[in-house]
């Protein structure tokens, strides 16, 4: 294995036990020490890293961000039939699963970082521009092949966002999982019927 690529999974490794340690502590209490413990390392192998707990944070975010682009953006994306796609990314934006990929505490602890770090809010709003171009090319295709009826797809990619951003607030924090199903299953009908999706 190349010395980049060892180089490159150590540094995983160790942002994967920081959001560990995140999830347990909060975000002032993980500490590099702690997160040290968690690898049986000396802290200052995670300073050789990372320099510091703030760019260690930084890369915990897009650690956290690629979660979510490789569990369930490639496979959305990946899907050939548009109707398919789009019905697809519906039951996945409002499915708790997709909400409990990472913890509430760690994301949303990343999230407020976002209010005073340009780099935080830049990554997060990447995340928000990929899931709203892969809803938008979605439902233009579905336009376009005649299999639904809309004038404005970008208006209605934004109205499938902020639903979908609405039912993460809901269901976070509440451990009824049948409930956040109900939730999500009242939601994707009326979200259907507004797009005039097929049954």
């Amino acid at each position: 294995m190349r010395r980049a690529e060892m180089s490159r999974l150590r540094r995983r490794e160790m942002l994967a036990a920081y959001y560990e340690v995140l999830v347990e502590e909060g975000l002032q209490g993980a500490s590099i020490a702690k997160i040290a413990r968690r690898l049986d390392v000396p802290p200052s192998l995670l300073i050789h890293y990372f320099h510091t707990k703030e760019e260690m944070t930084m890369e915990l975010v897009d650690y956290l961000l690629e979660e979510y682009r490789e569990a369930y953006g490639d496979k959305l994306a990946a899907i050939p039939d548009p109707l398919e796609r789009l019905n697809a990314i519906i039951d996945t934006f409002f499915s708790p699963e997709y909400h409990q990929l990472l913890d509430d505490s760690a994301f949303y602890a990343c999230f407020y970082l976002s209010l005073r770090h340009e780099r935080v809010r830049q990554r997060y709003a990447t995340l928000y521009e990929a899931s709203l171009q892969l809803v938008e090319t979605a439902l233009r295709a579905c336009v376009e092949g005649g299999l639904v009826e809309c004038d404005d797809v970008h208006g209605a990619a934004v109205m499938v966002k902020a639903l979908e951003e609405g039912y993460a607030f809901l269901i976070g924090g509440n451990p009824d999982m049948e409930a956040k199903r109900a939730l999500g299953d009242l939601l994707k009908g009326r979200l259907r019927r507004q797009l005039g999706l097929p049954a």
